[in-house]
């Protein structure tokens, strides 16, 4: 998923729902010195700010952060 300012509230559904019914590893490294070290944490505490601020782009980055988890999740093939 590419950064946007704002995200859909179908979009940050469909990625909440990716993240309830997949079991993956609890650690990401996102490159550039970004490691993620408990995934499960992040995504619960974003949670809501994701619903409910989506549409504000000062709370984009934080969702865009969640998109690029999960991303680099499935390439380096941490999700059963």
């Amino acid at each position: 998923m590419e950064y946007k300012s704002t995200y859909t509230e179908e979009e940050v559904k469909e990625l909440y729902k990716w993240f309830d019914e997949q079991h993956y590893e609890n650690t990401v490294d996102l490159g550039h010195g970004v490691n993620v070290k408990d995934v499960k944490l992040l995504v619960e505490s974003s949670r809501t700010v994701a619903f409910k601020k989506s549409d504000n782009p000062t709370y984009s980055g934080q969702i865009y952060l969640l998109f690029r988890v999960r991303d680099e999740l499935i390439k380096q093939g941490k999700v059963q």
